[in-house]
Parts: structure tokens; sequence; C-alpha cells
């Protein structure tokens, strides 16, 4: 088999994974907008880090739609590289795209809920106003792991210019 047909293969197979994935957010959206509409749904509870549930449900549903579109541009680059079109300025947008989105989205994860929590406080007029914002190892790695990712497809944008410029010397 030829590494073309491997690699189309394996894109092939990352954008199923990709679509799970996507529906997989799309079902946690669809269930934090309803619990935040309904109040809460009975069995389901997004509250992980001691915040108030409700800011927990808001920051799942802030987090999860900028994650969908980094996704989206996933899916687009991976029908891209299936088609043979790796390493073109459309999939190394799209690579940047997801890169953009999945780091606006693990931001989002962490001052989503406190901002969420705080505009509850101000709005309810509580006496006493306490936000607790969380910054565990995994929102560590989930940055890190998107900012290289950003960092990456720069690399490959780069590249693309620098065989662009070579390809018109010749």
């Amino acid at each position: 088999m030829k590494s073309e047909n491997r690699l189309a293969a394996g894109a092939r197979r990352m954008r199923i994974g990709t679509v799970i994935g996507m529906l997989a957010t799309v079902l946690l959206i669809v269930l934090a907008g309803a619990a935040m509409l309904l109040g809460g749904i009975e069995g389901v509870r997004f509250s992980t880090s001691g915040s108030a549930p409700s800011a927990e449900t808001a920051g799942a549903l802030l987090s999860g739609l900028p994650f969908c579109f980094g996704l989206w541009r996933l899916l687009a680059m991976l029908r891209g590289i299936e088609a043979g079109e790796a390493f073109t300025r459309g999939t190394i947008a799209d690579l940047r795209g997801f890169a953009f989105w999945v780091l606006v989205s693990s931001v989002a994860s962490i001052v989503g809920p406190p901002l969420f929590e705080l505009a509850g406080g101000l709005v309810g007029g509580g006496d006493s106003l306490s936000v607790t914002l969380s910054f565990e190892s995994g929102d560590f790695f989930a940055l890190l792991v998107s900012a290289l990712l950003f960092f990456i497809a720069r690399l490959f944008g780069e590249a693309q210019r620098i065989a662009d410029d070579h390809r018109q010397i010749i």
C-alpha cells in the first residue's frame, strides 16, 4: 500500500472518530443547554470543581461551542488530506483554525465557570461575593497541547510559504 493511500485511510478513520467526538460534544452542549433552561436535569451534573452547578453548566456551554467549531475545522482538514491535499494552504489553514478554537475552548473552560459564578452573584445581589478559579493539571495540559498545536500549524504555514517561494524561483 502506498504512503498516500495509508495517509488517506488514516485520515478517513480519524475523520470518523472526529465525527463521533463532535456528536458527543453536541450532545453535551444540548444537555447543558437543557439543564440551564430547565434548572437542572435529574441525574445530570456538570459541577466538578466546587463552582455552582449553574456556573459549571454555563461553562460547559461556553467551552463546548468553540470546541465544536474546532472539530469542524479538523473535519475540513481531514477531508483535504483524504483527497490528497496534505500540507496545502487549505489544510494548514484548517489546522490553524482547529488549534485556535481548541485554545479558545481550553481558556473558556477555565475562566467561564468563575465568570458565570461572578455574574450570578452580581445579579443575585448576595451579601458576599466569592468566586473560585481553579486551575488543575488537566487544564494546564489542555492549554499546553492547544498552544503546541497552534505553534505547529504556524510552523507548517511557514514551511508552505517557503516551499511556494522556492517553486517560483525554479
